[in-house]
């Protein structure tokens, strides 16, 4: 069996309204659907609406401080300004929900927006609108890093499987000479701060959504290495923590989930049931091809073979429809499915399918 969990955030009034819903589905055919994950609690519901539905995004790193530039050396603040907003970018590309638009060939219009030291303007927002993006996801550095070198006794693996390996052996009646030798050797560990504030504003309202992190990252050695970790190292490491902290509250995350799919025809009262069989196996063979308009017209035939009583094939077209975007005609077809399935249709996979798609299709129908 495969597990697929799919968390939705939304304000629901009753117990539906859960933090995480667990799709077990057996290792049949499916059709992936994905499904936006937005932040727990008043995070997501602000992030909702200021998004307002839109995708479209330009990624602006705002020019480090003055008073943080004079303690860099010359041409430092640049780099991490394009360091910062490659990783914030990446991220973002990683969550998989916005369209991120490419500005940088428009240097003059972007470096207005990177040095706008005086927060949200309508000048800002009218560049916004120029450049063609729903929102500015602005990210910026505000102090230097701070460095911290320890020692800290880290265990060391091969030690510590050792003295496991010598305790098993002893535990079999082996004789087995002890060692009392530490399996914790002193080392160095860097923990690295980056202090970094991520914003996200709808260009056509200017309502905006912000938040910032402050998590040290830890680099240590091997074990028994008492040097200092790399700084550099370090660093590119507590950018990508940063910025996945800042995308964890500024944007959804979305996770690829597979619906089921169905090619029973025990129900099936009119026809010919090997050929509505038939129509529902070829359609399920066409969705492992990646032709979902040829599936659709499989199933559609075996509605029309079975005198509109397979409930696999209503069931099937919805979970088309579904993934197609068309919420409402799936809704209208899974109805159908359950009408023509009776009670036995409905098992537990199919019930947690049809919680996720209502789940789902209230979420769309508030963004409209």
């Amino acid at each position: 069996m495969s597990a697929y969990l799919i968390k939705s955030s939304g304000r629901l009034a009753t117990t539906l309204a859960v933090s995480a819903l667990f799709l077990t589905a057996a290792c049949g055919p499916g059709i992936p659907i994905k499904f936006p994950q937005f932040p727990d609690g008043t995070a997501g519901t602000r992030l909702k609406q200021t998004l307002d539905g839109k995708k479209r995004v330009a990624v602006v790193a705002k020019e480090i401080p003055p008073a943080i530039q004079r303690s860099m050396r010359a041409g430092l603040a640049e780099e991490w300004s394009d360091t910062i907003r490659a990783s914030m970018k990446s991220a973002l590309e990683d969550y998989g929900y916005y369209t991120i638009l490419d500005v940088d060939s428009r240097n003059a219009r972007y470096n207005e927006l990177a040095r706008s030291q005086t927060g949200l303007t309508n000048y800002q927002l009218s560049i916004g609108q120029e450049l063609q993006v729903d929102h500015l996801f602005f990210v910026n550095m505000t102090a230097l890093p701070r460095v911290e070198c320890k020692t800290e006794m880290v265990t060391d693996s091969v030690a510590a499987a050792s003295a496991a390996l010598q305790l098993a052996m002893a535990a079999n009646g082996r004789d087995v000479k002890m060692s009392n030798q530490s399996t914790t050797r002193p080392t160095g560990v860097l923990y690295l701060t980056v202090f970094v504030e991520g914003k996200l504003v709808n260009v056509e309202t200017g309502r905006s959504v912000s938040t910032s992190t402050t998590e040290p990252f830890k680099l240590q050695n091997q074990a028994g290495n008492p040097e200092c970790p790399s700084e550099l190292q370090a660093f590119d490491g507590a950018l990508k923590q940063a910025a996945k902290k800042i995308a964890d509250k500024l944007s959804p995350k979305v996770h690829t989930v597979k619906l089921p799919i169905e090619d029973g025809v025990d129900d099936v009262k009119g026809g010919d049931k090997k050929l509505v069989q038939q129509y529902l196996a070829d359609g399920i063979s066409w969705v492992e091809a990646g032709d979902m308009e040829q599936a659709v017209k499989s199933w559609e035939m075996a509605v029309d073979e079975s005198g509109g009583s397979s409930s696999a094939a209503f069931w099937n077209l919805a979970i088309a429809k579904f993934a197609a975007g068309d919420v409402q005609e799936a809704d209208q077809l899974f109805q159908r499915a359950f009408q023509a399935g009776g009670p036995k249709f409905m098992d537990a996979s199919k019930r947690t399918t049809y919680a996720l798609f209502k789940k789902e299709k209230q979420r769309i129908e508030e963004e409209q």
